[in-house]
């Protein structure tokens, strides 16, 4: 067990034993990633590297619940989990992993002998694609700053790729042309294809010493390995020959299905027999110059197209396009397909502001087949939307306005019906998304941000400091905000949270929560949102909630009339509300059945107080008979006791 003071002292323990130090940097082991020490306390051996996971990226959630077994050469997840930062920086999210076993390759680049490089980094690296593969899992994180070796002679480690969106921090170069000009967030798992062409720009770089197309722009590379070819593009100023030209000619082959599996690679002449053609691209010898860019196929135009749409739009109407296609590029067929996607385009009256948008995402599309989804200058792979909508929800700018309308109007989901990389069980249901989107009403997007990355934490600034990612994380910031909170605590922001990581029951009540206009009534259902809540998510006493409760409940013990009984319940809500159970302070105040006896108390006291006023006004109005009856009966007992004193008089004298 390991004796260190921070594993002896931390107050959070990942997974029950991975202690994160957050003091202790691991400059090169996060392949790009901040990355920490760690310790595991059941292990002897117990050094770890903790991955710091972004705020605004998610990780891969699926590749940390399936990779739960040490594979040789891969440092594979063990945890994964929130723990504390430096101190006053509150806590963060981290992957733990197997540590890197020595520098990554890129720490000194020199060239490496052939046989080299097949026995220490191609053999360990296909070995453990063909086990993701098994798995349909991908790695996407194949560079060398991310591939480690111990010392010279050792086969290389490839490094987490777990802790970021796939292929997120990955050099254009070592992505195919249609990975590399989506945005980063939106590049997607692919295939294992896409590991085996980063794998093969790895060997190349490696063979050669030096990183291909290092001083180019991202556009630029993308625009030359579409018009060269991948290999050819890459090794234009590197070349290579020999056996190795051979293997990597297979690796970066333009058409995913003709690159080798990871199986295939571990038996090099089983590889070099399997060899397929490519049918070379159709070249026009007259270049078509959009946006002083010449294009001389099919597939440069594609992209050319994409990147500028106002003049793709005029270019397509004008029939330059079509022309072109016809008559320099000598494709008919293709020319046709695309004659016939601007008449439709202009039949069209439904579709409104998007039509132009529809119309260049097809057209690119029919030039090329192996395009990801472009739509508005953006290019991505559907199955990339959320980490897309995280990043968009994080820099607050035109990403939002492009997720939502490729799903709200299913723009996505018809693009994928023809894209058979989408024909996997592997990729999200795009009709649920949208389903989520259009239910949330105004925070529809919120909504579907935090279902789809459910590792993310609430983005509300309060929570700037913590890793609210779920209820009973959300019930304790409520615990801590309860005393310094207004006169809500659930806003819009955090009622999506609510509505998205929690189960449909909850769901309808926040839906509930925001359909009253009225005060009183939302005030209501807050509370009684706040006590179901509780009672799922924290069955424990939260006395900072409570009392907080209590304060808007006084104002409905006014409601009572029975002023003992009044001041009785006062006292028993403060009493409860120390206890810190909300449901209790409701059922206090809200017992419909005391009321109901307390209001027909009420009544009757007020009735018993008419009979008695009534009788009261009607012995002041008979005031003055019953005086003129008093007077003539006093007159009358008068006369009566005077006549008896006269007669007792003579009856004395008498005697």
């Amino acid at each position: 067990m390991a004796d260190d003071s921070f594993l002896a002292l931390s107050s959070t323990l990942i997974a029950g034993r991975f202690a994160v130090d957050p003091t202790q940097v691991l400059l090169d082991a996060g392949g790009g990633l901040p990355a920490f020490l760690a310790r595991d306390r059941m292990a002897a051996d117990g050094r770890r590297v903790a991955l710091a996971v972004s705020r605004d990226a998610s990780p891969r959630i699926r590749h940390l619940k399936i990779l739960n077994e040490l594979v040789d050469n891969l440092m594979v997840p063990l945890g994964y989990g929130v723990a504390p930062l430096q101190a006053g920086k509150g806590v963060g999210y981290f992957v733990i992993c197997m540590p890197a076993p020595g520098p990554p390759v890129s720490a000194a680049l020199n060239p490496w002998p052939e046989k080299v490089l097949i026995d220490l980094v191609l053999r360990p690296a296909a070995r453990v694609l063909e086990y993701l593969h098994g798995r349909r899992l991908t790695h996407r994180a194949i560079r060398p700053n991310n591939v480690f070796q111990s010392a010279p002679g050792q086969p290389v480690t490839l490094g987490a790729a777990w802790a970021a969106p796939p292929a997120m921090h990955q050099p254009v170069a070592f992505e195919s042309p249609y990975s590399a000009m989506c945005l980063p967030s939106g590049r997607g798992d692919g295939s294992i294809a896409d590991d085996v062409y980063a794998l093969g720009v790895l060997l190349l770089t490696l063979a050669t010493g030096r990183l291909p197309m290092a001083n180019l722009d991202a556009a630029t590379v993308v625009r030359l390995k579409l018009d060269m070819g991948s290999f050819a593009a890459l090794t234009r100023d590197m070349p290579v020959s020999g056996a190795l030209a051979d293997l990597l000619r297979g690796m970066l082959a333009e058409d995913p299905e003709h690159r080798p599996l990871p199986g295939l690679l571990l038996d090099l002449a089983s590889t070099r027999g399997r060899r397929l053609a490519a049918r070379p691209a159709r070249r026009s010898q007259t270049a078509l110059v959009l946006n002083d860019i010449a294009v001389f196929d099919a597939r440069s135009l594609a992209y050319a197209l994409f990147n500028d749409e106002k003049k793709a739009i005029q270019f397509l109407r004008n029939g330059l396009v079509t022309q072109w296609l016809r008559r320099a590029l000598g494709d008919a067929g293709l020319a046709t397909q695309i004659e016939d996607l601007v008449r439709g385009r202009m039949a069209d009256t439904k579709s409104g502001p998007r039509a132009d948008a529809l119309l260049v995402m097809h057209t690119v599309s029919a030039l090329n087949p192996r395009m990801p989804l472009c739509w508005r200058g953006v290019a991505l792979f559907p199955d990339a939307l959320p980490s897309v909508l995280a990043e968009g929800i994080a820099a607050k700018n035109g990403l939002l306005t492009t997720v939502e309308e490729l799903l709200v109007n299913d723009i996505a989901g018809a693009w994928s019906e023809v894209e058979p990389r989408l024909a996997s069980s592997d990729h999200p249901d795009l009709m649920q998304q949208r389903h989520l989107l259009q239910g949330g009403g105004p925070s529809g997007l919120l909504r579907l941000f935090y279902a789809s990355n459910p590792i993310l934490p609430c983005r509300v600034s309060a929570m700037a400091t913590g890793w609210i990612a779920s209820m009973a994380d959300l019930m304790d910031f409520f615990e801590t905000a309860a005393g310094n909170a207004g006169d809500t605590l659930i806003d819009l922001h955090i009622s999506a949270f609510i509505a998205a990581r929690s189960d449909r029951k909850v769901e309808m009540m926040v839906n509930g929560l925001f359909g009253s206009k009225d005060a009183g009534t939302f005030r209501l259902a807050e509370l009684v949102l706040l006590q179901d809540l509780q009672a799922r998510y924290h069955p424990a006493p939260m006395p900072c909630l409570a009392k907080w409760v209590a304060l808007r409940l006084r104002p409905n013990l006014e409601r009572w009339r029975n002023k003992l009984r009044r001041d009785a319940m006062q006292t028993r809500l403060d009493t409860l509300a120390q206890a810190g159970f909300v449901a209790r302070l409701l059922e206090l105040t809200g017992d419909t059945t005391a009321l109901a006896l307390d209001i027909a108390g009420a009544y009757r006291a007020a009735h018993e107080v008419a009979r008695i006023d009534a009788e009261v006004a009607s012995i002041d109005s008979n005031d003055k008979a019953r005086f003129a009856d008093a007077e003539r009966f006093g007159q009358v007992i008068a006369g009566g006791i005077g006549l008896s004193a006269l007669i007792l008089m003579v009856m004395s004298v008498l005697l």
